[in-house]
């Protein structure tokens, strides 16, 4: 039997469901659908931008703190060594106050800047001393043996001017240090209302800020602005000059200067009194050279009439009367001292036997001196302020010539004749027995000529 060709089955569909076709070649990728964005709300927006900023701004702030420590080194580095003595002072003042707080004298004297040397000791001073003396170059013969007591600084400088006198104590009051006891030895100048009176090295800038902010004085003073000068700590450059300087000069015997000169301000050797030279000591008071100290009687009095024919010129050309605006801040100066706490002493310094006498036969010349000692006596004793010597010698008992350098100045030897010590002032003001201020009288007029005797 013939065979029959098989019968076709019905055609099955397939099923693919979701399985995709192979894509074909060179066909690109098929896309997958994009999903939904969450949409958030807009608070909801709102913190995750502050939390994305909080977290991002603590790891900067974090990364900064690192650096924090070098920074705050840099700049306390640069405020420390400070070469060009933008905060510290000059670096030659800033080494003869370093030797001095160590309780040495120092050399070369007559090369100071005696005024920075008076501020960079009210600044590094790291106690306050008991009693400071201030005034010109007649109170530098006042020394811890004089005043009697080791806790002692003389602030006075050569040609001090009332700006001086009063700049050197309220720097000591702006630091914090104010003194117990306040000697100061007045000069006739100080009463004198003209610029004549002043000294071209005192800090008038320094002066119109205490009469400003303290003494309500108008003045032309202005707050000087310090945002640049503090720019300098941050700088990387004067960083590196600060470490140049502090490397180059560490351990050395030779103490060099911003520019590489040699500081010629160094500890005194030996015995202080047989120097060749002028020397500061520690304690603010000045020593001089043994010939100087030692001159003789004829030499003194040579001196003494060579300052006759120059007297005026010791700030005082033209000083004719007292000066109204003088005498005011002088009284308000004492009324701010007592504020403090301060107890003000007044001392006169003697002038040399002959130069008074020869003022007395020109008292035209000089009407504005002889005002001053009789109206200083005055004041004292009207606000019980202690007053101690005289400008005329012959009201002082003992003194002589040999007690006197020259015209101007007197000895140690002479101050101690009319100056008990300021214990014994304090000692006495307590018991209220404190010599009467208007018991001197000083001579202000000639001398009566002598009559003739009578004929027998």
């Amino acid at each position: 039997m013939a065979s029959r060709p098989p019968v076709p089955r019905t055609t099955q569909p397939i099923h693919r469901g979701a399985v995709a076709a192979p894509p074909r070649p060179g066909a690109a990728p098929a896309r997958r659908p994009a999903r939904r964005k969450r949409r958030h709300s807009l608070w909801g927006r709102f913190w995750l931008g502050f939390v994305r900023r909080l977290y991002f701004g603590a790891k900067t702030l974090f990364k900064l703190a690192l650096c924090v420590p070098v920074l705050v080194f840099m700049v306390w580095f640069s405020y420390t060594v400070d070469r060009s003595g933008l905060f510290q002072g000059e670096l030659a003042p800033r080494r003869i106050v370093d030797l001095m707080l160590q309780g040495y004298d120092v050399t070369n004297f007559d090369s100071m800047d005696e005024r920075e040397v008076v501020q960079l000791y009210a600044q590094d001073v790291p106690e306050t001393p008991q009693v400071i003396g201030v005034g010109s170059s007649r109170v530098l013969q006042f020394s811890r043996e004089v005043i009697g007591t080791d806790s002692f600084f003389n602030m006075g400088v050569t040609g001090a001017d009332v700006r001086d006198n009063m700049t050197s104590y309220y720097k000591m009051v702006t630091y914090g240090k104010v003194p117990d006891v306040l000697v100061w030895s007045v000069d006739p100048w100080v009463f004198y209302d003209d610029p004549m009176a002043y000294d071209e090295r005192a800090d008038a800038d320094l002066y119109n800020e205490f009469l400003t902010k303290v003494l309500g004085v108008p003045t032309d003073y202005e707050e000087p602005d310090q945002v640049e000068l503090w720019k300098a700590l941050a700088e990387p450059a004067y960083f590196q000059g600060n470490v140049d300087y502090f490397v180059k000069n560490r351990g050395q015997d030779v103490v060099t200067d911003d520019e590489g000169n040699a500081i010629d301000f160094n500890p005194v050797q030996g015995d202080p009194y047989a120097q060749p030279t002028n020397i500061k000591r520690s304690d603010g008071s000045v020593l001089y050279e043994t010939t100087f100290r030692d001159q003789t009687q004829d030499q003194i009095l040579a001196l003494a009439a060579a300052a006759c024919t120059t007297f005026n010129s010791v700030h005082m050309e033209g000083f004719d009367a007292m000066g109204e605006t003088a005498m005011a801040a002088f009284e308000a100066f004492i009324d701010y001292a007592h504020e403090q706490g301060t107890t003000v002493i007044l001392v006169l310094s003697p002038w040399h036997p002959y130069l008074y006498d020869y003022l007395l036969t020109e008292t035209d010349l000089h009407r504005g001196f002889f005002q001053v000692e009789n109206w200083v006596r005055q004041y004292c004793a009207e606000h019980g302020v202690p007053l101690y010597g005289s400008y005329d010698p012959s009201c002082i008992e003992g003194i002589e010539e040999l007690d006197f350098f020259d015209g101007l100045h007197c000895k140690d030897t002479g101050i101690r004749k009319f100056f008990p010590g300021v214990p014994a002032v304090l000692d006495a003001v307590a018991n209220g027995s404190v010599p009467d201020p208007l018991g001197i009288t000083p001579r202000t007029t000639p001398p009566a000529p002598e009559e003739p005797a009578p004929a027998e």
